[in-house]
């Protein structure tokens, strides 16, 4: 892939590079989807969710091999959560505000 130096590097540009076979491309994405799946396994044993979405630029990249890491890493009880990737425009707002009018609408007794 040819740049311009001045151009920024974005994900998208990862991604390319590392479907053309660049290997740096590809190492770069692989630890990160690494040190990813490590994440979530951790926030796994902590919370106990049933399942895991993923959204952004490199949800899609990134879905098979954080679900390895679960598979290989995580105990025997979290071993079996899905992880999804988000088809919403705008998951992280959406979260924030269902925060919002969660912390709003809490009684307290």
């Amino acid at each position: 892939m040819d740049m311009k130096m001045a151009e920024p590097i974005t994900a998208a540009h990862l991604i390319s590079a590392a479907k053309l076979g660049n290997p740096r491309a590809e190492a770069v994405l692989n630890k990160a989807s690494t040190a990813l799946g490590v994440g979530i396994v951790n926030i796994l044993h902590m919370l106990n969710p049933s399942l895991v979405i993923l959204s952004g630029v490199l949800a899609s990249y990134y879905q098979a091999p954080v679900q390895n890491v679960i598979s290989e890493k995580a105990l025997m009880s979290a071993q079996n959560i899905k992880v999804l990737v988000s088809q919403l425009e705008e998951p992280a707002l959406l979260g924030a505000a269902s925060m919002v009018l969660d912390y709003a609408t809490r009684r307290t007794y």
